[in-house]
């Protein structure tokens, strides 16, 4: 059979091309191949589209030991803070006022988040991982997001007063991720009373009690997308799984204990034996034992 004749990676079309560059992370699309190729790549990498949604989660591990050139400082290190700062204005002037997610760092803080405010107004989504935030600085960003639609952020911004300002400010408010260790029913009805119009809630890798699962399920009456996975426990029971039936999305982990079952909502299998564990449990215990003693 005769093999196709061979094309260049520049012949592909424009829009291809911006397809392609919005999956790659914001450093590669400033410093990596991407800005290294060919001139219709190089135009891809700074079509407004492209810049959408910014990815700079691993911003530090990729740019680590780059040098910033300043007027008469070429070879200064400049800050980790300021030099996040400098990338946000970057994209922000890049797409145009286009920016409809961003993804921050872990050391992004509230300056980063205020200066999104400032020049990203009709942001959808934000990640921010910190754990230093300051109610006042947060509640003071979030009213100049009025587009916001979601956010991810640390289990210490989850208060009460905070989640209702943001409730008041974003009337498109319907997805929140949350980093915690433990949820109890607390904390559970502190997200259920201020963000009643919640369809999407993420809080995965994290403790839950089975009191906080079906506070969610009760309360939130628009939830569709339920994620509690990563985190093997037993308050995954009929009772929560007859309730959760009603979402379009549910995903979680359980363990066999006091009589319910061990499955997975990822493969579906299903084992009554504890010595059998799904496949998708399997993955994880071969990952686990691959990484070696923590």
């Amino acid at each position: 059979m005769a093999m196709p004749p061979s094309r260049s990676w520049a012949e592909l079309q424009h829009d291809l091309l911006v397809s392609i560059m919005t999956r790659v992370g914001a450093p590669d699309l400033l410093w990596g191949g991407a800005s290294r190729a060919c001139s219709s790549w190089r135009a891809a990498a700074r079509d407004p589209l492209a810049w959408r949604r910014v990815d700079l989660r691993d911003w530090v591990a990729l740019t680590s030991g780059r040098r910033a050139a300043r007027p008469g400082h070429s070879s200064s290190r400049v800050s980790v803070h300021a030099a996040l700062v400098g990338i946000l204005e970057v994209a922000a002037k890049l797409a145009e006022g286009r920016i409809e997610a961003v993804l921050l760092p872990e050391f992004a803080d509230e300056d980063h988040l205020l200066f999104l405010a400032e020049r990203c107004p009709n942001l959808h989504y934000f990640s921010l991982p910190s754990t230093c935030m300051t109610y006042d600085q947060f509640c003071k960003a979030i009213g100049g997001l009025q587009s916001l639609k979601g956010m991810a952020v640390d289990e210490s911004l989850i208060n009460y007063d905070v989640l209702l300002h943001v409730h008041q400010c974003c009337p498109d408010f319907v997805e929140l991720k949350v980093s915690a260790l433990y949820v109890d029913e607390e904390m559970a009805s502190v997200i259920c009373n201020s963000l009643p119009r919640l369809k999407k809630l993420e809080i995965p890798s994290c403790d839950m009690s089975s009191a906080a699962i079906i506070r969610f399920l009760d309360c939130l009456e628009q939830l569709e997308h339920l994620d509690i996975s990563g985190y093997e426990t037993s308050a995954i029971s009929s009772p929560v799984l007859e309730k959760a039936s009603r979402l379009k999305v549910f995903l979680w982990n359980s363990k066999f204990e006091l009589g319910e079952f061990m499955d997975c909502s990822n493969c579906g299998e299903h084992n009554i034996n504890p010595q059998e564990p799904c496949k998708c449990m399997m993955e994880h215990k071969v990952m686990d034992w691959l990484a070696g003693p923590s």
